[in-house]
C-alpha cells in the first residue's frame, strides 16, 4: 500500500516538474541566420474534454494512446471507461469478492454505472446505432451460476446483460462518454451515452494487422482475501488461460469505395475436480466470445453510402458439479447492420435565416439479440446410492447400498465419514432449454447546418422491437423410494417405460414446469430539435427530445438547455438544466406469466411392490405474475456547473464539473407483491451529486530518448441515494438493522453494494520513446479513507421480546422481518496502479511487429473487499503478454 502510494506521487511529481522549456531548442543561431516564424505542430488527440460545442461539458473523448493505456487485456471495450470521473464500476464493500472458475473466464464486457445511474440505464451506441437491452438484464430468480453451485435455478435465465454487442477494443477509432449535460440529440438513458466508433475503411492502402495475446493463473497472483486471513476449506485459487486474437484487413476496390473485414475472438477455459461420488472425476469448463464485422464504404456524386454488420457470438458452459454429464451452455448471439447515408444537402439554403452548409446522416437498421440457455435434457433425475431408515440408524446391516450396476458404474457410495442424513444421491438430466431475446427494425435521420449565429441539428428515429422470452416444458423427479420400504425378498415392479423407477427404487414426486413462450412489442419513436447559438462571449444551446413508446402510452418531453460565458478565449463557465427519460424497457412484459411448477406424486403396493401411475398434482396451477402496465416513465432532472480553461503556463486543459440528479418516477416493486405477483411501480426515487476536477496535457519534447509525455488526471466527489437497486426490489424486503434501529432500504442513507466512494482520483500516464519504438503506460486509481458502514452479513428478525439480539417496541414497522445487520467501518485508502507497456521489435516497409506486455493492479491491492471461506480469493497483479504484426 505504501510502496503504491509513493509511487503515484513520484510519478506526478515528476510529470508536474516538467518545463515548457524542455520542448525549446536552446541551440544558439549562427550571427546572419535567417529567423524564420514559429512553426507550430499539433500533436495527436488522445484525451478531449467537451464536444463539438460549447455546452458539452460532460463528453469525454477518447483515442489511440489513451484507449491502449487504459484497455485490459482481453480488450473489453467497456474497461476503458474505468478511472473516468463520473462511471463506477468498483464495489469497495464487497463482502464476498472471492472468484471461482466461473469469475476468471467470464469475458462479458464490464457492468458500469454513469453519474450514479443503475447499469441497464446507460445508452451504449455502436457506429450510431444502440446496442441496449430492452428485455431486461435483472433477474427476479436466484441467477448467479457459480462453480459448485447444486442446483440451478430453473426459472432463471442466465447470462444476461444489458448490452447486445460485446465490442473489442482493437477496432476502435474513437470513444465518446457523455455523463452530463447531454445534447437532445440523445435519448433512452438515465445514466449516460457511450459512443463506440469502430475504424472505417480507407481508400489509401491495402492494410492488416493480426494481434495474440494471454494470461493465466500462472501470470496471476491471488490475494486470500478473508477477515481473518485464512483459508479454513483449504480451497485452491482458481486454475485458468485467458487468450484473445484478433485480425483486420482493409481493402481499397477503387479510389472512392473500400472493404474492411474484423475478427476478434476471446477464449477462456477452467477446470475443476466434481464430486466424490461421482469418482471424482474433472470437468473442464470453457468460454468464447466471436466477434464478426464486415463494412463497406463508397463515396459517390451522391453521398457517402456504408454498408455495416457486426456479429458477436458468445457463449459460457458451466459444468455442473454435483451432476453426471450436465451442462448449461449460456449464449448470447447478437447482429447488429446498418445502411447509412451520408450527403451535404447544398440546395438548402436560406440567407436571411443564416441557413447554409446543411449536412444529412440517414441510417435504415436492424438488431437482433438473443441469449439461450442449452441445459440439454428437459429432465432431471436423482438416484439413490444410500439410504437408511433414520439418523440415528448406524447399523450397516439395515441400511440400503444399491446394487443397480447402472446406477453405479458412474456413482459410487461416499467415504464413510460423509454418509450423513438419511441418503446419499446422485444426480443426472440436464437443466431444459431457455431463451430471451428481441428484435429491432429501425431507420434514423439527423440534419445539421448552419443557423443564425451558430447552427442547428434536428432528427428523428423510428424503431420496432418485437421481445420474448420462453422455455420448453421441464420435469424435475426426486424423493425417491428405495427397498428400506419393501420387504426384503420383493423388488419394484414398475410401469412400463418408467425412467424414473428400477428394481430397487423410484421416484415418489415429480414437479412439471411447463413451457411458455411470453411475447411483447414496442413501436417507439424518438425526435429532438436544438440550436446553438454564440453571441460574442455568450453560447447558449437549447433544445427538445421527444420520445413516445405504445407499451406504456407515454409521450415525454425532455428540455435541454444550457448557457456558458466565455470572459477570454481560454476560460468558459457552463450552466445547465436537463431531464433524461429512458422509455424503452419490457422488463416485466415478457416475464408476466411464467408458470409455476406443479407437483404429481405416487406410491407403490405394500404387497406387491407394483408402482403406480401419477396421480393428478397436487395444486391448481398458478402463473408468477409480473405486472407493469400504465406506468410513467422513469426520469432524471439534472443541474450542472462546469469551468473549462486552458491554463497559461502549461498549455493544458483543465475542466471543473459540478452535477447533480433527481431520479423521479423510478421503477421499483410495489410493498404490496407477494411471492407469486410482483406489481411495479413508479415509487422510486434516487439523487446523485458529485464535483470533479480533470487536468490533461501533452508535451513533445526535444530529448534524445523520450519524444512525448502524455498526462491526465481527475479528482471525483460523488453521493448518491436510491430507493430501489433493481426494478425487482421491494423496499420492503430489504431491511437494515443498523445502531439498533430498523430502516428499509429507502430510508437509509448509503445504498447496500455501496458504488458510491465519496472521494478518488485518476491518473493517466503515457510517455513515448526512441523515435516511438517504446510506449510506456501507467494508469492509476485510488480511494481516499472515508466513515462508512459494511453488512456484517448476519442477520436478525426484531421482536418485542426483551431478551430479542434485535428488540423493537409493538407496533414498529419491521417487526417479524429478516434484517441485514450493519456495522461501522472506516475504509481504508485504496490504490490500484496498472502498467502498459509496447516495444515495436521489428519495423520495415513492408509492416512491423509490436510486443506488449499490460500489467494490472500491480500492487495486489484488494481495497475493502473480502472474501469468504468458500472463495477465499480475490485476484490481484494479474500479467498479459501479447504481440501484434501490421502490414
Amino acid at each position: 500500500m505504501a510502496k503504491a502510494s509513493v509511487c503515484l506521487l513520484v510519478t506526478v511529481g515528476g510529470i508536474v516538474s516538467i518545463s515548457p522549456v524542455m520542448a525549446q531548442d536552446t541551440t544558439l543561431a549562427p550571427a546572419n541566420a535567417t529567423v524564420l516564424d514559429d512553426i507550430i505542430v499539433k500533436l495527436p488527440n488522445w484525451l478531449r474534454f467537451g464536444g463539438k460545442g460549447k455546452s458539452d461539458t460532460g463528453t469525454t473523448t477518447l483515442e489511440g494512446a489513451l484507449i491502449s493505456n487504459k484497455v485490459t487485456g482481453l480488450g473489453d471495450a467497456n474497461s476503458i471507461l474505468r478511472n473516468l470521473p463520473h462511471v463506477q464500476y468498483q464495489n469497495d464493500s464487497d463482502n464476498d469478492a472471492g472468484v471461482d472458475g466461473q469469475d476468471m473466464i467470464n469475458l462479458r464486457p464490464q457492468e458500469l454505472s454513469i453519474s450514479g445511474a443503475k447499469v441497464y440505464e446507460n445508452n451504449f451506441i455502436l457506429n450510431g446505432i444502440g446496442i441496449n437491452t430492452v428485455t431486461g438484464s435483472q433477474e427476479s430468480f436466484v441467477s448467479d451460476l457459480p462453480s459448485y453451485e447444486m442446483t440451478p435455478n430453473i426459472y432463471a435465465v442466465f447470462g444476461l446483460h444489458s448490452q447486445t454487442m460485446f465490442v473489442p477494443s482493437d477496432f476502435l477509432d474513437e470513444v465518446n462518454v457523455l455523463d452530463s449535460n447531454v445534447s437532445a440529440r440523445y435519448g433512452q438513458f438515465q445514466g449516460g451515452v457511450v459512443e463506440y466508433t469502430l475504424a472505417k475503411p480507407k481508400t489509401d492502402k491495402v492494410t492488416g494487422s493480426v494481434s495474440y495475446g494471454f494470461e493465466s493463473d500462472s501470470t496471476t497472483s491471488y490475494v486470500l482475501g478473508t477477515k481473518d486471513g485464512l483459508n479454513p476449506q483449504n480451497n485452491p485459487p482458481p486454475d485458468f488461460y485467458r487468450y484473445k486474437t484478433s485480425a483486420t484487413v482493409n481493402v481499397p476496390i477503387t479510389d472512392n469505395w473500400a472493404v474492411i473485414g474484423q475478427y476478434s475472438r476471446s477464449a477462456a477455459d477452467t477446470s475443476k475436480v466434481k464430486d466424490y461420488r461421482l469418482y471424482g472425476y474433472t470437468a473442464e469448463d470453457v468460454s468464447e466470445n466471436n466477434f464478426y464485422r464486415l463494412a463497406s464504404r463508397h463515396d459517390t456524386d451522391f453521398g457517402v453510402f456504408t454498408l455495416d454488420g457486426s456479429y458477436t457470438d458468445y457463449e459460457q458452459e458451466w459444468d455442473a458439479y454435483a451432476f453426471r454429464g450436465a451442462q448449461i451452455y449460456a449464449q448470447t448471439k447478437s447482429f447488429t447492420t446498418q445502411l447509412r447515408w451520408e450527403n451535404d444537402l447544398d440546395a438548402i439554403v436560406f440567407e436571411p435565416l443564416g441557413i447554409e452548409n446543411v449536412k444529412i446522416d440517414a441510417k435504415s437498421y436492424f438488431n437482433r439479440s438473443r441469449t439461450i440457455n442449452d441445459g440439454g435434457d428437459n429432465n432431471f433425475y436423482v438416484r439413490t446410492v444410500w439410504a437408511r431408515s433414520g439418523v440415528n440408524n448406524n447399523d450397516p446391516t439395515t441400511w440400503f447400498n444399491s446394487t443397480d450396476p447402472n446406477l453405479l458404474s458412474w456413482c459410487q457410495t461416499p467415504l464413510a465419514a460423509e454418509l450423513t442424513g438419511t441418503a446419499q444421491v446422485c444426480r443426472e438430466g440436464g437443466f431444459g432449454n431457455k431463451a430471451q431475446g428481441q428484435e429491432e427494425k429501425g431507420f434514423k435521420a439527423d440534419i445539421d447546418g448552419d443557423f443564425l449565429a451558430g447552427t442547428f441539428s434536428t432528427g428523428f428515429d423510428y424503431r420496432r422491437i418485437d421481445a420474448y422470452r420462453k422455455a420448453e416444458e421441464y420435469t424435475q423427479y426426486s424423493n425417491n423410494v428405495t427397498r428400506l420400504n419393501l420387504a426384503p425378498t420383493l423388488s419394484f415392479t414398475c410401469p412400463v417405460g418408467d425412467t424414473a423407477c428400477t428394481y430397487e427404487q423410484y421416484t415418489r414426486i415429480k414437479t412439471v414446469s411447463p413451457a411458455y413462450h411470453n411475447k411483447a412489442a414496442i413501436n417507439a419513436f424518438d425526435g429532438y430539435a436544438e440550436v446553438d447559438q454564440t453571441w460574442d462571449w455568450l453560447n447558449v444551446r437549447a433544445g427538445v427530445h421527444v420520445s413516445y413508446e405504445d407499451y406504456f402510452g407515454n409521450l415525454n418531453f425532455a428540455p435541454r438547455v444550457s448557457a456558458t460565458v466565455s470572459p477570454t478565449e481560454d476560460l468558459s463557465i457552463t450552466g445547465g438544466f436537463n431531464r433524461y427519460y429512458n422509455a424503452n424497457s419490457l422488463y416485466y412484459a415478457i416475464r408476466d406469466g411464467i408458470p409455476q411448477a406443479q407437483a404429481y406424486s405416487r406410491s407403490h403396493n405394500a404387497t406387491t411392490g407394483l408402482v403406480n401411475n401419477w396421480g393428478n398434482p397436487t395444486a391448481v396451477g398458478r402463473l408468477y405474475s409480473f405486472k407493469g402496465a400504465y406506468l410513467d416513465t422513469p426520469y432524471n432532472d439534472e443541474f450542472t456547473a462546469a469551468v473549462k480553461w486552458n491554463d497559461p503556463w502549461l498549455d493544458g486543459d483543465l475542466r471543473v464539473r459540478y452535477v447533480y440528479r433527481q431520479g423521479k418516477d423510478q421503477y421499483q416493486k410495489s410493498s404490496a407483491s407477494t411471492t407469486l405477483n410482483s406489481v411495479l411501480t413508479n415509487e422510486g426515487e434516487s439523487s446523485y451529486h458529485s464535483a470533479s476536477i480533470e487536468y490533461g496535457k501533452t508535451w513533445a519534447l526535444q530529448n534524445a530518448n523520450m519524444e512525448t509525455v502524455r498526462l491526465s488526471g481527475s479528482l471525483t466527489w460523488a453521493k448518491s441515494r436510491t430507493t430501489a437497486n433493481g426494478y425487482f426490489d421491494d423496499p420492503t424486503d430489504t431491511r437494515i438493522w443498523y445502531n439498533n434501529q430498523s430502516y428499509s432500504l429507502g430510508d437509509f442513507a448509503v445504498a447496500q453494494g455501496n458504488k458510491d466512494i465519496p472521494i478518488r482520483t485518476s491518473l493517466d500516464l503515457v510517455t513515448t520513446w526512441f523515435d516511438d519504438r517504446f510506449t510506456f503506460g501507467v494508469s492509476g486509481n485510488m480511494n481516499l479513507p472515508y466513515d462508512g458502514v459494511r453488512n456484517t452479513e448476519t442477520f436478525c428478525t426484531p421482536s418485542i421480546s426483551a431478551t430479542a439480539t434485535c428488540k423493537l417496541p409493538a407496533g414498529s414497522e419491521g417487526l417479524g422481518m429478516s434484517h441485514d445487520i450493519y456495522e461501522d467501518f472506516r475504509f481504508r485508502t485504496a490504490v490500484t496502479v496498472d502498467l502498459n507497456a509496447n516495444y515495436r521489435a521489428f519495423e520495415s516497409k513492408y509492416g512491423s511487429l509490436d510486443l506488449e506486455m499490460k500489467v494490472q493492479n500491480a500492487f495486489n491491492e484488494t481495497g475493502n473487499r473480502t472474501a469468504t471461506p468458500a472463495q477465499p480469493w480475490i485476484p490481484g497483479r494479474m500479467v498479459w503478454l501479447g504481440a501484434k504484426a501490421t502490414f
